[in-house]
């Protein structure tokens, strides 16, 4: 749109408008041809939304598992799989089910309406039924309904920090402005979603709905999003998984055949075999987890949207926040006062008798606000509205505001605030006190600080506005006041605890550079204007250019949004990003990130391109999300490094038992019930281990780092070449002493309480098991007791017969039990010791982390 390069009739003559409005031809033609003035947002389909669950690597594999196993007749092993995949599906879709309902309760708003004039005259109507071409009256308190152009105004000033990111109000005026005027400086138009703050105008609409500027960001909300960094991961080990497994099928079905079996027997054994080798656990422990860490989040006030989202936000290394209302409350607040010689008694009583009170709604002039709280803390009365008081909005010609109050029969006391050049000129001041004065100005505004000066002088005759005062009546000058939105409490210690985690953060704000470098100060992000970037600069570097500039920046000023959409895709290319934001300047940025994190009090599609919504506003919130999220990957780690560990373990067995010349030491029913009940009890309590408070003393995991190290994958390899060792070992020791059937039983126990043993130790990565046992986890030793008792409910139950187990010798059964249990965990424990020992690992404390 290029209205603000035209002038107000050139602007009504392209709309084929007037002053006068649109008749009701004009109106149902254009709602028929530009629809109602409604922003729509495209969601993902519902279609879509059901098979998602089900499209993932692990899935597929999952599917294929159970496909073989109804072709082959293993009906149980296929119904299970298929069971899991189900209950899988059906967790996903119940978060996603109490997700809506949360946001659905957010997004409860009253109808707005408009004063529009139309051929009939003025009328009041529904916002959603404006279209081009329409002129609307908006004054003090109106929310803008739709994007327009500025005709004539009054004193307006409008706040459009929903969209700009600008926290202090903007002046408004019908000025024509160079067509290369960026948006934050179009001061002639008006957009949908920001609020009128003081004064009134006239104004064109000239865009509704999803052509507004509003609209236009709105729908990047409904933008696809990538693949998460952990999901990737996750992706790649399954595809690894699948390579292992079938290479390993291909083996031992060439053992099975050189060992003299038939080909339809090997080839079963070799299905169960590979079928029993995929951790098919898996996805349901992931799910169940990830399930349970949204509920903890949501008790927190962090609504989390996808389930992927918490895994990610555990791997951030960079965290780009919008400062309004989220590091700062979007607030004026009095910051600093200073009068001539600390006479404060004057001054609090002009600021008090300067203040506007409110007129009808509570958005408006945010200065007032801040004034009003300020009175109300130093135990100041203000004026009311009644007879006798006059009020003076913001006057932009003479930028001063202010009241009129009758103090007695023929005596009036003025008192007004404005621009401190104005109010100094105006002044009967001393030359010194003129130079204490300026002095003090600039003293405050170099902490950023917006300043006000105060005055007040004593008038004979009523005045009706300011440009009726005496030119020879002087001002008595009391002071001088410094105002800037209030950093949160919370956010200076929460940035400190996440750069503690080797986490950088990053503020992105439209303020002003000398406010955005005040405000970085104040909290902790930057030691120097050197680490502040104006983006006026911005589009005029290159890629490359960029790159360099947001490695070293801490604070970027003049933002706007498609700025943000460039910073965030330039540090994509280098961290796992979280992005913050609550108004529609945010949206490019939020869907760029790896994670979009979006306030709750924030506008809806800033909530609907978020995948997690702080209901609190709190960015204390977002490094809890990310102890969680850290607490998570560590659990789903330690579930993979179990699984592949055990089922590894007892592919291991089958095929050294045909190296060996053994006979398969467990059959397919009691592979399968080993899987149950050490797979099912013991998973999913190992990922729900309680965090580690060492956990956000540490860097974030590389981006591109694998999910297992070389050093965890070497543990993998050490398990289960011990499981199978100590299983073929028992097993051939007992089968040349008391036969198969007696060595298979003790097979079948031996590697049942060695994965009891893989799953104690694996609690932890590196903290040795007699230490970490002092960490209660009900889950766990709840899962424990569970396996031990169907173990022991198979070996003397009612399952003997169907598992095929034979009556062993109470002695036999508590040499296996020591054997089995004690001889891997004293070997993984002394793998830990030497990665403690001799390879630095374990959680180390963030050091001088090298400035990203």
């Amino acid at each position: 749109m290029t209205y603000h390069a035209k002038t107000p009739q050139q602007t009504m003559a392209d709309l084929s408008s007037s002053v006068r409005g649109l008749d009701d031809a004009a109106v149902a033609e254009r709602l028929e041809r530009y629809g109602p003035n409604i922003i729509r947002v495209v969601h993902e389909p519902l279609w879509r939304r059901l098979i998602k669950p089900f499209c993932s690597v692990f899935m597929l594999v999952l599917f294929a598992a159970a496909a073989i196993s109804f072709f082959h007749q293993a009906v149980v092993d296929g119904l299970i799989i298929l069971a899991i995949i189900v209950v899988s599906a059906l967790i996903d879709y119940t978060q996603q089910l109490s997700t809506e309902r949360i946001i659905r309760s957010l997004q409860k708003h009253a109808p707005l309406q408009v004063r529009v004039r139309r051929h009939e005259g003025e009328q009041s109507l529904d916002a959603e039924q404006l279209v081009p071409g329409d002129v609307i009256i908006v004054e003090e308190g109106d929310k803008i309904p739709a994007d327009a152009r500025v005709l004539e105004a009054r004193s307006l000033r409008v706040d459009e920090s929903q969209l700009t990111g600008e926290s202090l109000p903007i002046e408004k005026n019908s000025a024509v402005l160079p067509m290369a005027t960026a948006l934050y400086g179009r001061r002639n138009c008006l957009y949908q979603g920001s609020f009128v703050i003081g004064g009134s105008a006239l104004a064109i609409v000239t865009a509704t709905g999803n052509a507004t500027e509003y609209g236009k960001l709105a729908a990047l909300s409904s933008h696809p999003r990538e693949t998460s960094p952990v999901e990737r991961t996750i992706n790649k080990l399954v595809s690894q998984i699948i390579i292992v497994v079938l290479v390993a099928s291909v083996v031992a079905l060439g053992l099975a055949l050189w060992r003299g079996m038939e080909f339809t027997a090997a080839l079963q054994f070799v299905i169960a075999l590979a079928v029993s080798a995929v951790p098919e656990g898996l996805p349901v422990a992931i799910s169940v987890i990830l399930a349970i860490g949204m509920q903890r989040m949501a008790r927190r006030k962090a609504l989390v949207r996808t389930m992927a989202a918490i895994e990610t936000i555990g791997v951030v290394t960079t965290i780009a926040t919008d400062k309004t209302g989220t590091l700062t409350r979007n607030k004026l607040t009095v910051q600093a006062v200073w009068a001539p010689g600390n006479r404060t008694e004057p001054l609090l009583q002009t600021l008090a008798g300067s203040t506007l009170p409110n007129s009808r709604s509570k958005m408006y002039d945010p200065l007032d606000r801040a004034f009003a709280a300020y009175c109300n803390e130093q135990r100041v009365s203000r004026p009311q509205r009644r007879a006798g008081l006059t009020l003076f909005p913001f006057e932009h010609k003479l930028a001063m505001s202010g009241t009129l109050q009758a103090v007695g029969t023929g005596q009036y006391r003025l008192c007004v605030k404005g621009a401190p050049e104005v109010i100094i000129r105006h002044a009967r001041l001393s030359s010194a006190d003129k130079r204490a004065t300026i002095q003090a100005l600039q003293q405050l505004t170099g902490q950023g600080y917006r300043v006000i000066a105060l005055a007040y002088t004593a008038l004979r005759t009523p005045i009706d506005s300011l440009e009726q005062l005496p030119a020879r009546q002087g001002l008595q000058f009391v002071g001088l006041v410094g105002v800037a939105d209030s950093v949160r409490p919370e956010a200076r210690p929460s940035i400190a605890r996440a750069r503690q985690a080797g986490i950088t953060v990053r503020m992105i704000t439209g303020d002003h550079f000398e406010t955005a470098y005040q405000i970085g100060r104040q909290l902790g992000l930057v030691r120097g204007r050197d680490e502040v970037y104006d983006c006026r600069r911005l589009d005029q570097l290159s890629d490359g250019e960029l790159a360099t500039v947001v490695a070293r920046a801490r604070v970027f000023s003049r933002v706007i949004p498609e700025h943000k959409h460039r910073i965030l895709t330039a540090l994509n290319a280098t961290d796992i990003t979280a992005m913050t934001g609550d108004g529609v300047n945010d949206i490019p940025a939020l869907t760029n990130a790896n994670v979009g994190i979006a306030m709750g009090s924030g506008v809806q599609i800033a909530r609907d391109a978020g995948d997690i919504i702080l209901l609190d506003n709190n960015f204390r919130s977002i490094i809890s999300a990310v102890h969680e999220g850290r607490t998570i990957y560590a659990n789903i780690k330690r579930m993979v490094v179990y699984l592949l560990a055990t089922n590894l373990g007892e592919v291991l067995v089958s095929i050294g038992s045909l190296l060996v010349g053994l006979p398969i030491p467990l059959l397919p029913v009691q592979i399968l019930w080993v899987n149950l009940v050490t797979d099912t009890t013991m998973v999913i309590p190992l990922g729900v281990e309680p965090g580690s408070p060492q956990a956000m003393r540490r860097s974030p995991y590389h981006p591109k780092a694998p999910l297992l190290s070389r050093f965890m994958l070497s543990r993998v390899g050490l398990v289960a070449v011990v499981m199978a060792v100590i299983t073929l070992g028992l097993y051939s020791m007992y089968y040349h002493s008391h036969g198969e059937g007696y060595a298979r039983t003790i097979a079948f126990c031996a590697l049942v309480v060695m994965q009891w043993a893989s799953a104690l130790a694996a609690r932890s990565d590196y903290e040795p098991v007699w230490r970490r046992a002092r960490r209660w986890s009900t889950a766990f030793y709840g899962g424990l007791a569970v396996s031990i008792v169907l173990q022991l409910v198979a070996l003397f139950g009612p399952l003997e017969q169907w598992l095929h187990v034979a009556p062993i010798s109470w002695s036999d059964g508590v040499f296996v039990w020591i054997v089995a249990f004690f001889v891997p965990l004293a070997i993984i424990e002394g793998h830990k010791w030497l990665g403690r020992t001799y390879f630095g690992k374990g959680y180390a404390v963030v050091r001088s982390r090298r400035r990203r």
